[in-house]
């Protein structure tokens, strides 16, 4: 029976280098967030012979895929796939000699981020601007969002297509994370409904450090929406309140709509915008691969913290061990 133990098999360029690398490999570091940053990877590598500033060097612009692959008591295999990454930056530091090798999800010679460009929208839907930007990428587009709105108007001025797609998106309440040349456009509220994939109890042997925090600050009880055009024109009102809270503040928003239905989905998603932060979980723990951003773990044992929570950020360490840390917060019902 062979034990337990988690490695990496690592292209560049589409070249197997694994076993090149293997024995000046110290720390593969993984970072998976949910969305608004890219996904990364570094490669620390011992270099006393300095093989790495040489003969060997990795160039920047290199293209990196990594694979965890975990090996279990019954020989069996786990493998996550990490996607592809563009190197964008090399540093070497001695004593100890040391290469790091940081790659980025989102290669900076990508059309999403080459070049600053002015357009205009109108009465189009935010799917058809992802899809035509996707295009221009040579990327794929998902989305996975149950609301597609419609724009009245955009503008984007001097702006990057990542930028202004990303400012899209959050002005209407919806999250993109951009990977392995996919575009994904989705709804966080559907991921807040899922199952959880793995339960932390109180003195479980997996946890190595926990912190747990519930807030007030910038916390509602409900949301109120008064918009009107014009003096004589119709006045649209809505007021959302969040059934868990028997009292609290009342966030108060005078903001266009145009119909009773936006009044009333803008209050909604205001009031749990602003309540996503209430409570926050970070925590460390024997390494997981369903532990991954937008997957949910549940929390046992630990009293008034003790729910679902959605993974937004995970930062997966190889090295002597196999450790991961992500940073959650609670999923909402409201």
């Amino acid at each position: 029976m062979n034990a337990r133990k988690t490695t990496a098999q690592i292209f560049i360029n589409q070249t197997d280098v694994t076993k090149d690398l293997s024995p000046f490999l110290r720390e593969v570091r993984y970072v998976d967030n949910l969305s608004g940053a890219a996904d990364t990877i570094e490669l620390q590598l011992t270099d006393v012979e300095k093989l790495f500033i040489k003969d060997w060097a990795i160039e920047r612009g290199s293209t990196l895929a990594v694979t965890l692959i975990k090996q279990n008591w019954n020989d069996e295999e786990e493998t996550l796939k990490l996607g592809e990454f563009e190197c964008d930056e090399i540093e070497f530091s001695t004593p100890p000699s040391v290469m790091r090798v940081k790659a980025n999800s989102i290669p900076d010679s990508s059309y999403l981020r080459q070049q600053d460009e002015s357009k205009s929208f109108e009465h189009v839907k935010l799917s058809k601007i992802a899809q035509d930007i996707a295009d221009a990428a040579q990327m794929e587009l998902f989305f996975e969002a149950s609301d597609d709105p419609e724009i009245d108007r955009a503008e984007q001025g001097e702006q990057s297509n990542l930028s202004f797609l990303e400012n899209l998106c959050r002005k209407n309440y919806l999250a993109l994370k951009v990977s392995d040349n996919q575009i994904i456009i989705f709804d966080e509220k559907k991921l807040d409904e899922a199952e959880p994939v793995l339960t932390i109890r109180a003195g479980d042997a997996i946890l190595k450090k926990i912190s747990i925090k519930a807030t007030l600050t910038e916390i509602y009880k409900s949301c109120e929406v008064n918009y009107q055009h014009s003096k004589h024109a119709e006045k649209y009102s809505a007021k959302i309140e969040d059934p868990t809270k028997e009292t609290g503040k009342i966030l108060k928003i005078n903001r266009k709509v145009n119909s009773q239905a936006e009044a009333e989905k803008l209050a909604e998603n205001e009031l749990r915008e602003k309540n996503k932060k209430e409570n926050t979980l970070t925590l460390n723990c024997t390494g997981n691969f369903a532990l991954v951003a937008g997957n949910v773990l549940e929390l046992k044992d630990f009293g008034v913290f003790d729910g679902n929570f959605l993974i937004e950020k995970a930062t997966h360490t190889i090295g002597s061990g196999y450790e991961v840390r992500v940073e959650c917060r609670k999923c909402l019902n409201a």
